[in-house]
């Protein structure tokens, strides 16, 4: 019968090893990175403002402690308090990171809570580093956002109308499992097991009504852009009903501006909205903000050029990239149609002459567009021309010309008053976009960005904030932009050092 080696080890005999947790770190490795950068070259003082224990008090876990935890998590995937604890215990990594220290998951927690605002100075940090690293080109910039669930329930959205309807069925229903407990009761055929679902349930059911019925107290009705009411949520307020290519969620939107060289993000903001287009003016202030803190200038003789996707396509937006002096490329809605059928390319607003003495515009067949009347249209007042249906129908541009509000050819002749300073750079944008020089640059944008979405939100598996409130949220968003910039330096860091990863 063959004979096999044993040790003692199956018998529970232990054995001692020495472990020097610094040599756990090997050169080359994004751990030996954020464990050498974190604390000395990317500098968290900031957080020291935290603490009041100099005299009296337990020491507290350092904050470059708790940095490099979370950011390392993060890295892996890692993003619930309660993991990072439970990764600052079990893993070797971790441990050292940690300075073998442990923190408790609330101590993470608590953190990662109250410095929202400090992680926006730390993203600044990290990016200055970029900046030195030579890691950002300052030309072109891509703008855009991804829809991420937020930690609040759908179910507890809906406008005030809707709210007060739901309270009610919760009511209902509190009182509908009473009367039945009663009539079982007194039958006799409750039993333990019974009991206890009972009690469940009329908890969980005061829980939803004392909660709804707090937020009806306080509420405060959100508008829209148009005036319509929005939805509400009682869970986190500052989320917002949003339409994703998987459909409704109840979250947040993470923008990021990604630069074109290395897909380094200057600028990372969360935004309890259903549509990101409307932040764009505050993106690029924010944008340009950073890139002088990091001394990142557009080379010389180049301008600055931003893209983003239709959902940026506004005049508003493209006067505030022509007030900063970006060149901007953010087609509309119709773009791609244009591109697949060429031929089909319509006039604009700008190929109608304005004739200011008889206040009127002429058409490109030559024909008049008479003033009608002003009306007031999201937020704005329009003037509003019009040409005669004949005049329309005989014509024959009206393949070429602007569409109605039917989608066919301008029966009633709609056109915006240039004066009113509403359309005129759209319009602008529309016809620059039928150039084959900016489609191709336009091109570039999804290359730019879209993979930087797809590392933060499938590599490092943020599917799904688990913060409430827009301040938190939007700290949350800024740390996982951060540790996308910091992955992007391993390569320069290792070869300025001359390691090899």
């Amino acid at each position: 019968m063959a004979r096999y080696k044993q040790t003692d080890t199956e018998y529970g005999q232990g054995i001692f090893l020495s472990v020097n947790l610094k040599k756990q770190l090997l050169p080359g490795t994004f751990e030996y990175m954020l464990n050498d950068l974190v604390g000395s070259t990317i500098d968290v003082s900031m957080f020291d403002n935290n603490y009041k224990n100099d005299n009296n008090g337990a020491p507290a876990i350092p904050p470059s402690v708790l940095i490099k935890l979370i950011i390392y998590g993060y890295l892996k995937g890692v993003k619930s308090s309660r993991r990072l604890g439970e990764l600052a215990e079990n893993n070797i990594i971790a441990k050292v990171l940690s300075d073998d220290m442990a923190p408790h998951w609330t101590t993470i927690a608590d953190f990662i809570s109250r410095n929202s605002d400090k992680f926006k100075e730390v993203f600044v940090k990290v990016l200055i580093y970029c900046g030195e690293l030579g890691l950002i080109g300052g030309e072109e910039l891509a703008v855009d956002g991804r829809r991420i669930s937020s930690n609040a329930s759908m179910e507890m959205s809906g406008t005030k109308a809707e709210l007060e309807k739901k309270l009610e069925t919760y009511r209902k229903t509190a009182q509908k499992h009473v009367a039945k407990h009663l009539k079982l009761d007194g039958s006799g055929e409750t039993d333990e097991e019974t009991e206890k679902h009972y009690q469940r349930r009329q908890k969980k059911l005061a829980r939803q009504i004392e909660k709804i019925n707090g937020f009806l107290d306080s509420m405060e009705v959100k508008e829209g852009k148009q005036g319509g009411e929005v939805r509400s949520n009682v869970t986190d307020n500052e989320s917002a009903l949003i339409h994703s290519s998987k459909g409704f969620l109840q979250g947040y939107i993470g923008i990021a501006v990604t630069d074109r060289k290395n897909q380094i993000i200057i600028d990372a903001e969360a935004v309890g909205s259903a549509n990101e287009g409307e932040y764009l003016p505050e993106i690029l202030d924010g944008t340009f903000d950073n890139m002088e803190e990091a001394a990142v200038k557009t080379p010389e003789g180049k301008q600055l050029t931003v893209m983003a996707d239709n959902n940026y396509f506004s005049e508003e937006n493209f006067q505030a990239c022509e007030d900063h002096g970006i060149d901007a490329i953010i087609p509309d809605s119709n773009y791609r149609k244009r591109l697949e059928n060429p031929g089909g390319q319509r006039y604009e607003t700008e190929d109608f002459i304005y004739h200011e003495e008889e206040n009127y515009y002429e058409c490109p067949n030559g024909k008049r567009l008479e003033y009608k009347r002003t009306v007031e249209l999201n937020g704005r007042e329009w003037n509003e021309y019009r040409i005669g249906i004949k005049d329309c129908r005989v014509c024959l541009l009206n393949a070429q010309c602007i569409k109605s509000k039917t989608g066919g050819p301008p029966v009633r002749g709609k056109i915006l008053n240039v004066s009113d300073s509403v359309g005129k750079l759209c319009g602008q944008m529309r016809k620059r976009l039928n150039l084959e020089e900016y489609q191709n640059r336009y091109a570039y944008r999804i290359q730019i960005v879209e993979p930087v979405f797809s590392s933060i939100t499938y590599c490092k598996g943020l599917d799904r904030f688990s913060l409430r409130g827009k301040k938190k949220v939007n700290g949350q968003w800024k740390l996982y932009c951060m540790v996308h910039n910091l992955q992007k330096c391993l390569v320069v860091y290792n070869k300025e050092r001359g390691y090899t990863a």
